[in-house]
């Protein structure tokens, strides 16, 4: 509840303050095209805590630390209107591993003249681990914790990231849109053994993180 209220007082902020720093009038809206092709690059920072198992003498202990992950992705969809669209996207972002999402997007924007808020979703599936890796010691931070002679692969799993943000018109065919959303990120890791019969070790996480990015949208 709190992130949530947290941002929506972010995008009222945004939209507040952009006004003052953009002089719309140079920018010909009747000339903007409303339907067709577009394009949204964008960089973003994912922010929240991390939970590890830290080993003592005699036991593991979990312990959270604050993490920012850097986001690249980029999307391709089509206008049906002045206020909804429709694309798939690509992206490339480390988290305690590297991922690469691709997913659909749908978004809709309140009115596409001077500065406008927007609401985006975006649903898709974050590959990782492309193979295994065989370790003679491996570590694990969480039970059995050490496994001899064994491979190991980290997947990634389903992701969600509903965004809000605000658009400003740079030119008739570019915007720069500012972000902020929250995102609920899955995966897993693999460990097994396999002498004659195979012993496997599962781990999944579930990520929640607060979202900022700033994006080029071409028309």
């Amino acid at each position: 509840m709190k992130k949530f209220i947290f941002v929506i007082l972010a995008i009222f902020l945004m939209y507040e303050a952009f006004p003052q720093f953009v002089d719309a009038g140079n920018v010909r809206f009747e000339n903007r095209k409303k339907a067709g092709y577009y394009n949204i690059t964008q960089i973003g920072l994912l922010t929240g805590n991390q939970t590890f198992s830290e080993r003592n003498p005699n036991s593991y202990d979990d312990r959270s630390e604050f993490q920012i992950s850097p986001s690249v992705t980029m999307i391709n969809g089509g206008m049906f209107n002045e206020h909804w669209a429709a694309g798939v996207g690509v992206g490339f972002e480390i988290f305690d591993r590297n991922l690469f999402p691709v997913f659909a997007d749908i978004r809709y924007t309140l009115w596409d003249n001077r500065v406008s808020p927007f609401f985006a979703f975006k649903m898709g599936y974050a590959f990782s681990g492309f193979r295994k890796k065989h370790y003679d010691n491996l570590s694990l931070p969480y039970p059995p914790y050490y496994v001899n002679d064994a491979f190991f692969k980290k997947d990634g799993g389903l992701m969600l990231n509903p965004e809000m943000g605000v658009k400003v018109p740079l030119s008739e065919n570019a915007d720069m849109l500012f972000t902020v959303a929250y995102r609920y990120q899955k995966t897993k890791s693999t460990a097994s053994q396999d002498f004659g019969q195979q012993t496997t070790w599962k781990h999944q996480v579930s990520m929640n993180r607060l979202s900022f990015g700033i994006a080029i949208m071409f028309r």
